[in-house]
This record gives structure tokens, C-alpha cells and sequence, in this order.
């Protein structure tokens, strides 16, 4: 009777401490999630294997630790909208080094622009895939395909936006700590900055002129309509750095979106006191030369100036939480300089990236590369 009394006692004691581990409680699981397309998501355990169709929630799952476990993603991801790189040039090896543990070149594309690889994906064998949502209508037929759940995460960017894209990954990741870790960081960001141009009388703050997706184009490029004349009826960076956004009305007058074309008429009329223009490569910074010599323009007072400025590309595949953030900073500090005097700049910057990627002066690396972050830091 004694043995058996014994024997009771261990297998009692080996189920309290088996139902006390982690692993074999997956307290929660299976659970379900409403994603940002209005889908009901059901996840049946922890999340180990992770597929990305998009560097914005690639960025998000890296921010929050768990870039380890992204064993498929798109092309934007492992080319140039992470870590910085220009075709096959390494910015900074530092970064690709380390980011996802060392593999984020390493990781299999499953998905482009326009395609995916469906039979790769599902042969990877995730535990979910998180899809844009520029294409959730795909979402539900992925789901079907690749047998693992599909959540649509957003990729518009406002600062309040950000916040509800970051909590519901991690609420998938069961990382909701990291997320409010990385939320206070953006907010403490923004409000250094908000804090002191919330105070700006209006006729403080400077009318801008943003082209957000740069110059090298022209006036028109009739194949994308990327170029001088696109612009944004709003952008927060712009709004939250203390400037007054002269295509805003535009978004007041029925222009469904923020993006727009207009015509080079229109931003004459606007007659904005700085233009701000999106840098991506070193090669890009002879547009802001090209506005400035421009005959068209020369009655613009930004043009009269010289007020006419790079800025960091807004876009990649999406809105980098990262580059609003830096757009944010500089443009405060470029339009407000006595007000942001000891702001500092590559500081800030590399603080920023760090906290997305985990890894020291990738901003410091990315600034030398643009060239003209490093040319603007030089006169400080």
C-alpha cells in the first residue's frame, strides 16, 4: 500500500508541475481575434513560425522580438525596406547581421508585389500569416490555401493608427507588453516634439509644399504618377513638426485619400514658404537642385529662398513607423531651429531605429549613405 501511495503522490506531483508549465497549459488557446478587415481570426497556440506579406508588419514582429520567427516574407522585407540597402549594396551590415537572428536576407520569398507563392507558403508550414491590408480581400482564400490563420494588419499611418496595428500583432504574438513598451516609445516622440509646437500661433508655422514621393521624375510620370506634382492632403509628421500642410484644403473639398495629383498652376498658387522633397537614394538629392533652377517655379517663394530641402522617403511597401518618426524630428528641428536647437538629430535617430530593429547606428550609417542627413548634420 505504501509503494502505491507513492507512486500516487509522484504522478500527483508530476501533473501539478506539468499543468504549471507554459507549454503544456497554453492558457488562452485556442483564442479568437477580430483582425482590422473586420475578420474573426481563431488562433489554436503560441505562434512559432511566422509568414509576412508586407515590411510594415515584418517591422512591427521584429520591433516586438520575435523577427526569430519569420520564416517567409515578401521581397520588400529582405531587400531594402527594413535594413537600409540600395539594389545589392549593404547599407549597413550591422543591421542585416542581426536583424531576425542573423537571416534576413536568408528568408524565403513567398510573395511579391503582385504574386503569391502559395505552395511554398503552406510548405514552410506557419502557425499564421499576417497579410496588408491593401489585399485582404486575398486573406480568406490564403487561409483556404495555406491551412494556417490569416490576419490583416493595416498600413495607413497615423500616430493612433500605429498604436492599434502594434497592439493587435502582438496580441497574435503574445507580446503584449513589448507593444506597450514600444507604443510609449513612439508617443514619447511625438509629445517631445507636439509639446512644444502645439504652443505655435498659426502665423508661426511655415506653409509647405511636400512631395512625398520625390522629384527624380519630373513634373509628371505618366507610368506611376509618382513624382513632383503627387502630393498628400495629410501627413502628420508634417502637422505634429509645426507646419502648415498647403494641399490640406484639398482634403476638405471632397479628394477621396490623401494622395493627389495637382497641377504645377495649383502649387504656384500655393506659393508654399518651404518645399519638402523625399529622398531615397544618394542619386535622388539632385532633384531638390533641379526644383530650384527650375523657370516654372521661380515665382514660388520656397524657390526664391532657397527654401527647398530633402526629406526621408515616406513610403516602402507601406509607411515605416521608423522614417515617420524621423521625418517628424527633422522637419521640426528644419523649420523650427530655434525652438529645437538642442535637439539631437542622430541621436534621435538612432534611438528610433534601434528600438524597430534592435541594433546600434543604423541611422548614423543610414545618414552617410542619403548623403544630405549627413551634409545637413555637418552645419549644425
Amino acid at each position: 500500500m505504501k509503494w502505491i501511495l507513492s507512486l500516487t503522490m509522484v504522478l500527483f506531483a508530476s501533473m501539478v508541475l506539468l499543468a504549471a508549465s507554459p507549454a503544456a497549459a497554453d492558457v488562452g488557446y485556442p483564442k479568437t481575434i477580430t483582425d482590422m478587415a473586420g475578420r474573426v481570426v481563431t488562433i489554436d497556440g503560441p505562434i512559432e513560425r511566422i509568414i509576412t506579406t508586407n515590411p510594415d508588419n515584418s517591422r512591427t514582429i521584429i520591433a516586438l522580438g520575435d523577427g526569430e520567427k519569420i520564416v517567409g516574407t515578401d521581397e520588400s522585407t529582405i531587400g531594402s525596406c527594413i535594413c537600409p540597402k540600395h539594389g545589392s549594396e549593404e547599407v549597413c551590415p550591422s543591421c542585416w547581421e542581426n536583424v531576425c537572428g542573423g537571416g534576413l536576407a536568408a528568408i524565403p520569398q513567398t510573395s511579391t508585389r503582385f504574386e503569391v507563392n502559395y505552395e511554398l507558403m503552406a510548405y514552410l508550414e506557419p502557425d499564421v500569416i499576417f497579410e496588408t491590408m491593401f489585399w485582404s480581400d486575398r486573406a480568406d482564400d490564403m487561409q483556404n490555401k495555406v491551412g494556417c490563420p490569416v490576419v490583416c494588419v493595416g498600413t495607413d499611418f497615423d500616430f493612433d493608427i500605429v498604436s492599434s496595428q502594434i497592439r493587435l500583432v502582438a496580441e497574435v504574438l503574445d507580446r503584449q507588453d513589448e507593444a506597450e513598451d514600444l507604443i510609449e516609445f513612439i508617443d514619447s516622440k511625438v509629445e517631445m516634439v507636439r509639446s512644444v509646437t502645439l504652443g505655435l500661433d498659426e502665423s508661426e508655422k511655415p506653409t509647405v509644399y511636400f512631395a512625398p514621393r520625390g522629384a527624380m521624375l519630373g513634373f509628371y510620370d505618366p507610368t506611376e504618377g509618382r513624382d513632383f506634382t503627387r502630393t498628400v492632403t495629410f501627413y502628420e509628421p508634417l502637422e505634429v513638426a509645426g507646419a502648415r500642410n498647403v494641399a490640406a484644403e484639398m482634403g476638405e473639398t471632397g479628394f477621396e485619400g490623401s494622395a493627389i495629383n495637382v497641377g504645377i498652376e495649383q502649387i504656384i498658387a500655393w506659393d508654399p514658404d518651404y518645399i519638402l522633397v523625399a529622398c531615397s537614394t544618394p542619386d535622388d538629392i539632385k532633384a531638390v537642385e533641379w526644383i530650384k533652377t527650375s523657370a516654372d517655379l521661380q515665382s514660388i517663394a520656397a524657390v526664391r529662398n532657397g527654401y527647398v530641402y530633402n526629406s526621408f522617403y515616406p513610403y516602402c511597401r507601406g509607411m515605416p513607423i521608423d522614417r515617420s518618426l524621423l521625418n517628424m524630428i527633422y522637419m521640426a528641428k528644419l523649420l523650427h531651429p530655434d525652438k529645437f536647437e538642442d535637439l539631437d538629430l542622430e541621436k534621435e535617430g538612432n534611438e528610433i531605429m534601434k528600438a524597430f530593429l534592435g541594433v546600434d547606428g543604423v541611422f548614423t550609417e543610414y545618414a552617410d549613405y542619403l548623403v544630405w542627413p549627413r551634409e545637413y548634420l555637418d552645419t549644425l
